[in-house]
């Protein structure tokens, strides 16, 4: 960086006697000066070397008198120096030069242009003056008021232009007392500033600006200061800035009118935003497009109410023979006849896959695709595409879409509206996002919206079902905010409280197959393990009574026919011997029902017999899983469900589950099956003919009755007594 000297002031200390006991005349000169820089304002603060060279004229090379480098400090570009400081500055070095030039080098920088020094500086010379002795001298004393004159001074005193007359070119620093000087005008110092340390003044200051480190005082004083006062007239309202005038400009604590519609990012650290990119797909895939048949493959877009777009697009992909025979045409929700023509042709002779994204930027062949952008696409999109030229499946690459038997030629694969929302509907929460005061779904009694792969995840609360609803892309799927299988929140079957409640363990449940209003829900034993769970019981036990005496038992009964056998429809029956709630004992019959009956109407439906299912049959339905203790045994391959009725009330032998071919088994009266090479388990025996006792005269039962789930009547007999569940 250069720096140039912009001026030099010079004072030298004058004197005003001239007698024996003239003081010493000091030996040196003050300077002052600015350093600017290249680019014209004051150099940086610091401290620069500076060098003080003397020579006889502007363009001399013989150097009259050098000092420095000095480190001198610089401050808004000025300095000040006292020449001499380090090596005198000798009258007789002056005196001996016609002229005095002043040569500032900074630093390692070229020299600054000279200055040549003014009067001021040969006051120096008197100090030779002072050695002169003299005769004759003429003391003031002897010299009249006014005796000499101008005109009588044949040289001219320093600074003056004329002889005689005043110094007019003086220019001196220090030299004069400040008890000397009176003004009786304005001092002005032109472009030049006025440094003081302090200062002091008995009158007004007037200025355009004022710079100051600090006010001292209370400012009780100061004067010219619009303060404002008052508060805002409107509640609601804050300051939001002061008129020049100094009144309130007020506006709404929080006025929404001065936000942008899009600028919730930006006053929430970009955590919340309602810009959004929507795409909204055809659910259908692969369309089949007719063959030159003049009818056209149609696939429709529901698009959803999701806010105004600020971009808008529309992607195609079609695949036929030849796209050189093909036209598209899109209608949006608006228009139902015209639309827009997306191509015709579109592509050429033999081509056969198409992929396209049509925007105002990309636009169609016909149509006004931009005056969707800040519109709301809800509706009914339809892309429909003709083929008017008949496939030919020889043809290299055409094998794949020509369909001659059903008259197709390729498909629509796959379409999609697409849009950047400005959503009046939804909010995104970028980060997480902590509810501190709670939060709280949308309610509805039914689903507000249809669940589409654009909906994934979309939540809402359903106060008649007591739940939540989540969309899987697909349908609604529900998330229980409840125990299910309660007396007040029965489940409609075991089931169906397995299905809401994965975790749920086999136990005491309430279930209402029916539903509200109709028969009352009831309690009952649900396993909840067994082969995935789900399973409720329909009968513990045998029979305590007749047939129709054992219906509809609830769950403390020890024996009979509960309320699930003749009120839950089944598909599944499993047979589980012993203490049904215990054992680890199981075997699984699939698909005994169809789902649309009980048992109790399974039972009274089937076969020939006088009251229900004819015994004289083999078992109909074969085992399709059992527990690690039943694998292998015979007796456990198959399931009658077998009942008889006499002449007296309804006895029974009910639920037999034997060996598959009844062929092979002993039976009794050519009714019933007898010896454990058949028979697993038996449940359901009347109290009339056939009873207990009929059984307790034959032998062969396996030890403790095996896995068999009956009673024999007696006290050292068999105590099992059995369950069988429905699913």
């Amino acid at each position: 960086m250069r720096r140039l000297v912009t001026g030099i002031l010079c004072a030298l200390v004058l004197c005003t006697a001239a007698s024996p006991a003239l003081a010493a005349v000091p030996t040196t000169l003050a300077v002052e000066g600015a350093l600017t820089s290249a680019g014209g304002g004051p150099v940086t603060d610091g401290t620069y070397p500076l060098t003080f060279t003397l020579y006889e004229s502007a363009t001399s090379k013989a150097v009259l008198w050098v000092e420095g480098p000095a480190n001198i400090p610089v401050k808004a570009g000025r300095f000040a120096y006292v020449l001499g400081a380090s090596k005198p500055l000798t009258a007789a070095t002056l005196t001996k030069a016609k002229a005095a030039w002043l040569e500032v080098t900074v630093a390692t920088n070229p020299p600054l242009p000279r200055k040549q020094l003014h009067a001021t500086a040969y006051a120096l010379a008197a100090a030779e003056a002072a050695k002169l002795a003299c005769t004759g001298c003429v003391s003031g004393s002897q010299l009249a008021n006014g005796g000499i004159s101008a005109a009588k001074v044949g040289f001219n005193f320093a600074a003056s232009k004329t002889k005689g007359g005043p110094a007019l070119d003086l220019a001196c620093t220090g030299c004069v007392s400040v008890s000397e000087l009176k003004f009786d005008g304005d001092l002005d110092l032109g472009g030049n500033s006025l440094k003081a340390k302090n200062g002091t003044f008995s009158g007004d200051v007037a200025a355009a600006t004022v710079t100051a480190n600090s006010f001292v005082g209370d400012g009780s004083k100061l004067s010219g200061i619009q303060t404002p006062a008052g508060t805002c007239k409107t509640a609601g309202e804050v300051v939001k800035g002061i008129n020049a005038d100094g009144s309130l400009q007020c506006v709404k604590a929080m006025d929404p009118s001065a936000l942008p519609k899009d600028g919730l990012n930006e006053i929430s650290n970009d955590l919340l935003s309602n810009q959004f990119i929507d795409t909204v797909a055809s659910t259908k895939k692969k369309i089949p497009i007719p063959d030159n048949t003049g009818a056209n493959a149609n696939s429709l877009i529901q698009f959803p109410d999701i806010g105004t777009s600020q971009a808008f697009s529309i992607s195609v992909h079609v695949e036929n023979t030849d796209l050189s025979k093909v036209a598209m045409q899109v209608l949006p929700p608006d228009d139902k006849k015209t639309g827009w023509v997306l191509c015709d042709p579109c592509g050429k002779k033999d081509e056969k896959v198409f992929k396209k994204t049509y925007s105002p930027q990309a636009k169609p062949k016909s149509g006004d695709i931009a005056k969707w952008v800040g519109a709301n696409p809800k509706g009914l999109w339809n892309l429909s595409v003709q083929d008017t030229s008949f496939c030919v499946p020889q043809a290299p690459g055409n094998k794949v879409y020509c369909n001659t038997t059903a008259k197709t030629d390729g498909w629509i694969a796959d379409w999609s509206v697409q849009i950047q929302t400005l959503s009046n509907k939804k909010v995104e929460a970028k980060g997480l996002l902590v509810a501190s005061g709670g939060l709280q779904l949308k309610q509805a009694n039914s689903h507000p919206v249809t669940c589409t792969p654009e909906r994934f995840g979309y939540l809402y609360a359903n106060p008649k079902d007591k739940a939540v609803y989540v969309c899987n892309g697909e349908d609604f799927a529900l998330i229980s905010i409840f125990t299910k299988g309660t007396q007040n929140n029965p489940g409609q079957s075991c089931k169906d409280i397995k299905t809401h409640s994965p975790g749920s363990k086999s136990g005491k449940y309430w279930i209402d197959p029916d539903g509200a209003g109709g028969e009352a829900a009831f309690e009952t034993w649900c396993d909840q393990e067994t082969d995935g769970g789900g399973w409720t019981l329909a009968i513990r036990g045998t029979l305590n009574s007749s047939y129709n005496k054992s219906l509809n038992q609830n769950l403390s009964a020890t024996k009979g026919f509960l309320k699930s056998y003749n009120r839950l429809k089944f598909t599944d029956i499993l047979v589980r011997p012993g203490n049904h709630e215990l054992t680890t004992h199981w075997a699984l019959f699939a698909k005994v029902g169809n789902g649309t009956q009980t048992l109790d109407q399974k039972v009274k439906a089937g076969g020939s017999g006088s009251y229900g299912v004819d015994y004289n049959v083999d078992p109909p339905h074969n085992v399709t899983k059992r527990s690690a203790s039943l694998a292998g045994v015979n007796e456990w391959e198959a399931l009658s469900l077998r009942m008889s009725q006499t002449s007296g009330p309804n006895d029974a032998m009910f639920f037999v589950v034997a060996r598959k071919n009844r062929a092979s088994c002993n039976y009794y009266n050519g009714k019933r099956y007898t010896n454990t090479n058949c028979i697993g388990a038996q449940l359901g025996f009347g109290v009339s003919f056939y009873t207990w006792s009929n059984w307790q005269t034959w032998t062969g039962w396996q030890t403790g009755c095996g896995y068999a789930g009956y009673w024999n009547g007696s006290t050292t007999g068999c105590q099992t007594t059995g369950g069988v569940f429905v699913r």
